[in-house]
């Protein structure tokens, strides 16, 4: 796992005073690796007998704006033609140092105006785009001028693309869902440590590779500046999950086994029990020893139109199930036709997912069971509980749960922020938001802030209807083999996410079961 902060600027002014460097210094090591990134392509061994390679550098007005400069005097000492285009007049003074310094050291200036006719003269040549506009401190949207940089900066084909700090246009305010310009980088060099902004959604599309440069300390020197004064820590605001941090249910120690020892993993089925099917298979896949579907509300299905004979039908959950899923093709109140309040002593999907609150096994849910108003009297009498909504049925279970009335893009927007209102306001509980960057989160008994953790190892093939009952499917089976919730969601997810990148074949053919077979 990797640490992720809110802000690092506290951080660098930490490590100055720390370890005793300036802001020239932080800033020439920022520069340096912003160079070392870009250098395997603006020293090609195929530009040396032809046309001298040009990079063009887009620069801010403040402390970005200064590693542009900086970078663009440490490249043009080595005869290759570099363009500053001045979106911004420097501003801060170690702008204008830097700019004054890069100036004097024969770097070429443009103005933003003339930014598409350079382009047009340049093309050939242009081998190298950089994007210092702004940093980790910009929020609020881009001005039209800076919108129209971006928009043509991303239509040069040609270049490779670098981000310094975070790509602009990356952390916009895009809360009412407008579709904001941002630059669309090959990597982002991010200085110092990882900022939760470079893991929004926005971001997933324009960060590209995700680079952290040492600032003239190593990393874990930088992370732990403030300790290191004896000062207020700034703790991370989050943890990268990586795939090694997956705890994958392999058997090799227990060879002395039966099904019995793996769990039961039972998925309730009610309107539509394709997405059962799909959790049930998953959760065999994953290692659960037995899978069972239970219809609800007096469904009258075929099953063996829709279930193999891997799967099992019960009427009532085994005896011996040790986890459950409800909500995967379970339907919502409309489907059936019941009022909002929870009839008693009914076989209804009212009474059922009523009934749930009762049940000592874990639970996962996902999908339809997020739109039925009794969930909120579920969550707050259970808590070994897993929630797998995407953007959509989370904004419909913050409704239910009196939580706010939200737009989809607005969850986008502020799902970090929400997340946590919802693990303080449900102690115990795990919540996997999905999305381009899923979050995990969960506050448990005795800690202050809820734990949150982001996997960011997904693919866009995972967008495909069924994607999400194969991870209920998944987390059941852990949590059926004895994992603990928070757990059985961080392995789940990973390996999730890891077997869209395994799938042999083109990233639009992804298909539920190809999915579960790449695992």
């Amino acid at each position: 796992m990797q640490k992720i902060f809110y802000d690092t600027r506290m951080l660098d002014k930490a490590a100055r005073d720390a370890y005793g460097l300036t802001e020239d210094i932080m800033m020439e090591n920022a520069s340096a690796a912003l160079e070392r990134e870009g250098s395997s392509h603006f020293f090609s061994p195929d530009n040396k007998y032809i046309n001298r390679p040009c990079v063009l550098i887009l620069a801010g007005g403040g402390n970005n704006g200064a590693d542009g400069y900086a970078l663009a005097r440490r490249i043009v000492q080595h005869k290759i033609d570099v363009a500053v285009c001045q979106v911004y007049e420097p501003k801060s003074d170690i702008c204008v140092l830097q700019a004054e310094r890069a100036k004097k050291a024969g770097v070429i200036f443009i103005n933003p105006y003339d930014l598409d006719d350079f382009i047009e003269r340049a093309s050939f040549d242009l081998t190298v785009v950089y994007d210092c506009i702004f940093g980790s401190g910009f929020h609020g949207t881009l001005d039209a001028m800076t919108t129209a940089v971006i928009e043509s900066a991303n239509k040069i084909d040609t270049a490779y693309k670098i981000a310094c700090d975070i790509p602009t246009g990356a952390n916009q305010d895009c809360s009412q869902g407008q579709n904001a310009a941002a630059f669309r980088a090959d990597t982002t060099v991010t200085m110092g440590a990882l900022k939760l902004t470079l893991y929004s959604d926005t971001a997933k599309d324009a960060c590209g590779k995700i680079i952290v440069a040492d600032l003239g300390v190593s990393r874990s020197n930088f992370e732990s500046a403030m300790q290191a004064q004896n000062s207020a820590a700034i703790l991370p605001c989050a943890e990268l999950l990586e795939e090694s941090d997956a705890r994958l249910p392999l058997r090799g120690k227990k060879q002395n086994s039966n099904k019995g020892t793996y769990g039961h993993t039972a998925i309730f089925a009610g309107t539509k029990p394709g997405a059962a099917v799909i959790a049930g298979h998953a959760a065999l896949k994953f290692g659960s020893g037995l899978a069972s579907l239970v219809p609800i509300a007096e469904q009258k299905i075929n099953f063996e139109n829709v279930a193999d004979f891997e799967l099992m039908v019960a009427d009532t959950v085994p005896q011996n199930a040790t986890a459950l899923v409800a909500g995967p093709g379970l339907g919502r109140p409309d489907d059936f036709g019941l009022a909002s309040n929870c009839p008693q002593n009914q076989e209804t999907a009212a009474s059922t997912v009523c009934g749930l609150a009762s049940v000592p096994q874990p639970l996962v849910l996902d999908a339809d069971i997020f739109y039925w108003p009794q969930i909120k009297d579920l969550l707050a009498a259970k808590k070994n509980v897993v929630l797998t909504p995407h953007p959509k049925e989370f904004a419909a279970l913050l409704k239910n749960l009196g939580m706010g009335d939200y737009t989809v893009a607005q969850v986008v927007a502020r799902r970090f922020e929400l997340v946590q209102e919802f693990c303080r306001a449900y102690t115990d509980c795990v919540l996997v938001l999905k999305g381009s960057n899923v979050l995990i989160a969960s506050k448990l008994q005795g800690e202050q802030e809820p734990r949150v953790y982001i996997n960011a190892l997904g693919t866009s093939a995972l967008a495909k209807g069924g994607s999400g009952d194969v991870l209920a499917g998944m987390t059941a089976a852990l949590l059926a083999q004895g994992y603990l919730p928070l757990e059985a969601a961080v392995t789940a997810s990973i390996a999730h996410a890891s077997a869209s990148h395994a799938f042999d074949g083109k990233d639009y053919a992804l298909t539920p079961f190809e999915l579960m077979e790449a695992l």
